[in-house]
């Protein structure tokens, strides 16, 4: 599927496909806002990278002044050969063509985004526990990474050794977050925080925290939050997210390596903010799943070392949650439901 804001950089992803033979249809996100049910159709659909915000995406071109056409013309005669054609290229998936894709996931559709368009499901709240952060420092504009397969058991990495080397062009640097949306997205659980800052109370870092009328019992040591991964949920906070807790949690098959690890070719600044976060996340939704992308594997037919990460998507569709962490959650009436099944 492609955007009209742009039909350039998803026709690599054409090209990787028609060189390999693999059938596929060529469709605008025009046809999203107009097929309620996508799920009769197919079974995976490709969103190619789309540059612009989510919000830009969806609505795509601003339906003002006169029809745009995308066809053959007296202006335009060599639109003829064009694999995709309309009357007007204005207008986006619109927020019809967002519940469209939510019903073709949760029906058991593969719906896959590449790099930038990260943004649609996570802004438009497809996907939980899974953020983009803004970064300050970071300078990776078009690079060569290292990155380490985090979860070996999942079809979307079958064949793989334990690294692989991805393009990457600066964002969305991709984290894991609390479900629910209820803090804690630094990282840092509450009552804690970063090195150097203070803790809690009114004072310089150095001065003693002395609550008044009881002695003072230092808390315990939190556990280290794994760098990418999601934050530690304080204990007190555990039985008032419980009812978030019960989602089927995202799952990282990729993430980048640590900063000292990380480059492989090209420029790199600021490496620290992108170390240890994820590259590929799959999110189950219902009967299917969002594969979230942050790298692009197919980069100008120069990154063919990643390209079998979306074919055995594709190839395995049906059966993503293989190999899925099985761990109780709670169910109707009190019963648990496995996370695997």
């Amino acid at each position: 599927m492609h955007s009209w804001l742009s039909t350039q950089n998803e026709g690599w992803f054409r090209i990787a496909l028609d060189n390999l033979r693999i059938p596929y249809d060529y469709v605008s996100d025009h046809v999203l806002r107009a097929t309620p049910n996508l799920r009769e159709r197919w079974d995976v659909i490709l969103f190619g990278p789309t540059p612009g915000s989510s919000q830009r995406i969806v609505n795509g071109l601003p339906m003002t002044g006169d029809p745009i056409p995308w066809k053959k013309t007296e202006l335009t005669p060599n639109f003829a050969n064009s694999p995709d054609q309309t009357d007007d290229i204005r207008g986006g998936m619109g927020i019809e063509g967002i519940l469209h894709v939510k019903r073709f996931v949760e029906a058991g559709g593969l719906f896959i985004t590449i790099a930038g368009n990260a943004s649609i499901p996570i802004d438009y709240g497809l996907v939980e526990g899974i953020a983009i952060e803004q970064t300050k420092d970071l300078q990776v504009r078009g690079s060569v990474l290292q990155a380490l397969i985090s979860d070996k058991k999942s079809p979307v990495a079958y064949g793989y050794p334990d690294r692989l080397a991805v393009y990457f062009s600066q964002s969305p640097v991709l984290q894991l977050t609390t479900p629910g949306g209820f803090g804690f997205g630094s990282g840092f659980p509450s009552g804690q925080s970063a090195a150097g800052a203070r803790v809690s109370g009114r004072g310089t870092v150095t001065d003693p925290d002395i609550p008044q009328g009881r002695s003072y019992v230092p808390a315990p040591p939190p556990p280290a939050p794994q760098p990418g991964g999601a934050p530690q949920i304080p204990e007190e906070m555990r039985e008032f997210l419980r009812p978030f807790l019960a989602s089927p949690k995202p799952r990282v098959v990729l993430r980048f390596a640590q900063e000292k690890d990380l480059l492989v070719s090209g420029m790199l600044a600021g490496g620290a903010e992108l170390a240890g976060k994820p590259v590929v996340i799959d999110a189950p939704s219902g009967k299917g799943h969002y594969l979230i992308f942050a790298n692009n594997p197919m980069w100008r037919q120069q990154t063919q070392g990643s390209f079998f990460l979306l074919f055995n998507a594709m190839f395995h569709y049906a059966h993503l949650n293989v190999g899925a962490p099985a761990g109780p959650r709670p169910g109707p009436s009190g019963t648990s439901v496995d996370f695997s099944q």
